[in-house]
């Protein structure tokens, strides 16, 4: 299928999806939770028709700027809104402790964002923070 082609059909989705869903806006910076490591900051934007998210900053325990091998690669895409408000689904999410992608979801309450991966319907999920 042509990229003109996939990019009309995405428009023309996005007409139909409930307004609430589109409403929510989660572009901008999220931290994950610490660990022992530190944690990590992840921007969501727009990629076309889907949202995605990349690593754009690890930070240690103490907050720091840390040196990290994947700050750059793409964590989250192809996340387009649910039928609720508020919530994606349809997207991948890659894990970088063990390098596995599993299938995932999202629920955005206030400035806390949910985030889960799925295999055989079995979810873990973290609760992100916005930071801007």
């Amino acid at each position: 299928m042509t990229r003109i082609l996939r990019k009309t059909i995405a428009m023309i989705a996005m007409a139909f999806i409930p307004g609430s869903a589109v409403a929510q806006d989660i572009s901008g910076l999220w931290r994950t939770p610490a660990n022992a490591q530190g944690h990590l900051e992840i921007e969501f934007q727009n990629c076309g028709a889907a949202l995605c998210g990349t690593i754009v900053r690890a930070r240690n325990p103490e907050g720091e700027t840390a040196l990290y091998e994947h700050v750059g690669k793409r964590m989250i895409w192809d996340m387009m809104p649910a039928d609720e408000a508020a919530s994606w689904n349809g997207g991948k999410i890659w894990d970088p402790r063990n390098g596995r992608t599993f299938n995932s979801r999202m629920t955005l309450r206030d400035d806390q964002l949910d985030v889960a991966g799925c295999v055989l319907g079995i979810c873990q999920s973290q609760t992100w923070l916005r930071l801007r």
